[in-house]
């Protein structure tokens, strides 16, 4: 797969820190976010802002996985993204919101893609971080956390599934923490 351009990562970001308008700003993380999906072999964007037919949940982007060993590999068949490119730390209501939008289609597994990751420590499992370890403990539901910090040293699409997949084994390693 052919590496990240980081001009094109930069370009997205600079909307994300000098928005014209709040929508601006989210459509900016939102397209990056699906910039960085594409690179990863295996992966397939089937939806963006799609809202729901009661007109309560919008879903930022859902994948297809199509388990290429360069890619997520074995990780589940679908799952959905949402994105947060926000200068504080995603808070408990909106991680426990994302949770919810994920169990209620049946799904196992989300990323929250957060500028400034989520609040609480993920070692004490305190804040948001409570959340995550709780819904994987009772309903198996799996999220993990991408920062700004770490796209900003992906040199690939490869890169993002290896640090995805990582993630994930330390969620389950740990009992919940979603580092």
């Amino acid at each position: 797969m052919p590496a990240y351009n980081p001009a094109v990562i930069q370009s997205y970001l600079a909307v994300v820190d000098n928005p014209p308008t709040n929508a601006a700003k989210g459509k900016a993380f939102e397209d990056l976010a699906c910039y960085l999906l594409d690179g990863i072999p295996g992966i397939k964007i089937t939806v963006r802002n799609l809202v729901n037919t009661f007109a309560t949940e919008e879903i930022d982007v859902a994948c297809q996985n199509e388990n290429n060993p360069a890619g997520l590999g074995a990780l589940t068949d679908f799952f959905l993204v949402e994105c947060k490119g926000w200068k504080d730390p995603v808070n408990s209501e909106q991680v426990s919101w994302f949770l919810t939008k994920i169990r209620h289609r049946g799904m196992r597994f989300g990323i929250l893609i957060a500028a400034n990751g989520i609040t609480g420590e993920p070692e004490h499992l305190s804040r948001a971080n409570f959340l995550v370890g709780v819904e994987m403990a009772i309903f198996g539901i799996k999220m993990v956390v991408v920062t700004r910090n770490e796209i900003e040293n992906l040199a690939s699409g490869e890169d993002f599934a290896r640090l995805i997949i990582q993630k994930v084994c330390t969620l389950h390693a740990s009992g919940g923490r979603c580092y």
